[in-house]
């Protein structure tokens, strides 16, 4: 659970008012003096927590009145002297299953005048039961009780490949140097993925794209998983070559990206991207180039570079 203050600021939610927000599905206001201690508030919202989770997750905002369903006016939480702790505890401890990666803020919009906010992502391990042995839904602002085929439905659910982009690795710059700069940096970076999900995929691909310009030829590697030019980037594809196991990590990629003065302003302002499919969606990322990719924990500049055609 993220426990840090909301990066929103006081303007954010004076917009909210300002602009009339019309409540939805995935966003709850709710007037801050129904945020109590007591057992009665914190079994109700505990059980709207449990709604929206079951729903595909939502922002649940105490301190903003509303009026026919639109953000009216401000009504802070006042008197509540509970620790974000022991208020996700209080939550949580009346779910079965905790509500995964929840995030509880606590913002001040004036001095010792403050909102609470509970964000619960779309990704949360629902389906949710709560303490009194129902499933509920949040439906037309209100948890509604599902029935045996919503139930099966959300369990169906579970039965589903969720890969994700873990993240580069290998970094680091490997340089040539010459009177003591840089005439050319090599990057050899590998691309990882895992399976989140709780089901063997069988089925994925991941395919990355850089700048024409970085991509040297002669990387063997690399040169055998070239698919085609788009644009002024070239993309590279890696099919899976085995089934990919429940929380298994795989390095799909390992690429060359050779940078010198000739390229150097394409690096530091240009992306790498990734694209990820598997057999329930496609994912999509994109990595500043100058920012990935460092030597020595320090990113490159183009002042670090020499001219050889000078030096020579």
């Amino acid at each position: 659970m993220n426990l840090q203050n909301n990066n929103n600021s006081p303007e954010y939610y004076q917009n909210l008012i300002t602009d009339k927000t019309r409540m939805h599905s995935s966003l709850v206001f709710a007037k801050g003096t129904d945020f109590q201690a007591n057992t009665s508030s914190m079994t109700k919202l505990a059980k709207n927590i449990c709604a929206i989770a079951n729903s595909g997750g939502g922002k649940i905002i105490y301190g903003i009145y509303p009026k026919r369903y639109r953000a009216e006016k401000f009504d802070f939480v006042t008197n509540f002297t509970k620790s974000i702790e022991w208020l996700n505890h209080e939550i949580q401890s009346q779910i079965d299953s905790p509500v995964k990666d929840m995030s509880i803020s606590k913002i001040e919009i004036e001095e010792e005048k403050f909102i609470y906010q509970f964000d619960i992502p779309a990704n949360n391990d629902a389906p949710h039961m709560f303490c009194d042995s129902k499933y509920y839904k949040w439906q037309k602002n209100k948890a509604v009780v599902l029935d045996e085929s919503e139930v099966r439905m959300l369990y169906g659910k579970l039965s589903a490949c969720e890969l994700e982009f873990l993240g580069v690795y290998n970094t680091n710059g490997l340089p040539v140097l010459s009177a003591g700069k840089f005439t050319s940096m090599s990057f050899y970076p590998k691309f990882l993925i895992r399976n989140a999900g709780n089901i063997v995929e069988k089925e994925y691909k991941i395919e990355i794209s850089f700048p024409a310009k970085l991509y040297e030829e002669s990387f063997q590697p690399l040169q055998a998983l070239f698919i085609r030019h788009e644009g002024s980037h070239v993309v590279f594809g890696q099919n899976a070559k085995s089934p990919l196991f429940q929380q298994e990590i795989a390095t799909m990629i390992e690429a060359k990206i050779a940078v010198n003065i000739e390229n150097i302003d394409v690096f530091l302002k240009d992306d790498i991207n990734i694209t990820l499919y598997f057999s329930n969606g496609i994912k999509k990322h994109s990595l500043k180039l100058s920012e990935t990719l460092t030597y020595k924990g320090k990113q490159l500049n183009k002042s670090d570079f020499t001219n050889i055609k000078i030096l020579s």
